[in-house]
């Protein structure tokens, strides 16, 4: 049987890091672009990681997703009643699920963070 495979980027705003994943992380979704070639998704992916490193004064990556945010930057949390840090999420999909980077993309990745 024939499957195709398809990538897309995730970005979201709200007060949960990326990688949490909560059962309503969805609702933090802002865009979702869409590829059929993975380097073309990860080339993309890549150049919002360096924009959003330039764009946020701080950065955080793991599971290979990546938060971005700005001290005093807020989002109201409802639940708990109190004013949480916002922020801004990058995930790179392949279909439903996180991508596995390769060695080299992990690198490249990594890379961003450590300046």
């Amino acid at each position: 049987m024939f499957s195709l495979t398809s990538w897309k980027i995730v970005r979201i705003s709200g007060e949960a890091e990326p990688w949490w994943f909560f059962s309503d992380w969805k609702k933090d979704i802002k865009e979702e672009i869409h590829y059929t070639s993975e380097k073309d998704a990860f080339e993309k992916f890549m150049n919002l990681v360096e924009d959003y490193r330039q764009k946020y004064q701080h950065a955080k990556h793991k599971k290979n997703t990546a938060a971005f945010w700005n001290e005093g930057e807020k989002v109201f949390c409802e639940a708990c009643d109190d004013d949480l840090q916002r922020y801004h999420g990058l995930i790179l999909m392949e279909g439903e699920s996180v991508k596995d980077f390769t060695e080299e993309e992990k690198q490249r990745f990594s890379a961003v963070f450590e300046r």
